[in-house]
């Protein structure tokens, strides 16, 4: 694996990452290993985020028109069975 040392960190931001890292239970290796490796994999989801909102988005509209249909449907039979019963 490679290695990576960071220069002229200063101390506020190690303090923060320290407690960053305490607050997850992590060393701060670990913590450092896990943001670096989220960062740098975030740009790879990022288009499988957006298609996947785009067809969230249709799908809410597909069923709000099927759900529309079904309850016009429903109000058909409920006709026809009333006119049934007039018979």
């Amino acid at each position: 694996m490679a290695e990576l040392k960071v220069r002229d960190l200063s101390e506020q931001d190690l303090a923060g990452i320290e407690s960053a890292a305490k607050r997850a239970h992590l060393s701060r290796e670990a913590y450092l290993r896990e943001l670096i490796h989220h960062d740098a994999t975030d740009h790879l989801l990022s288009g499988d985020v957006s298609d996947l909102r785009e067809l969230t988005k249709q799908m809410a509209i597909i069923i709000e028109q099927n759900t529309a249909a079904f309850q016009d449907l429903s109000k058909e039979i409920e006709q026809l069975h009333s006119l049934q019963q007039l018979r």
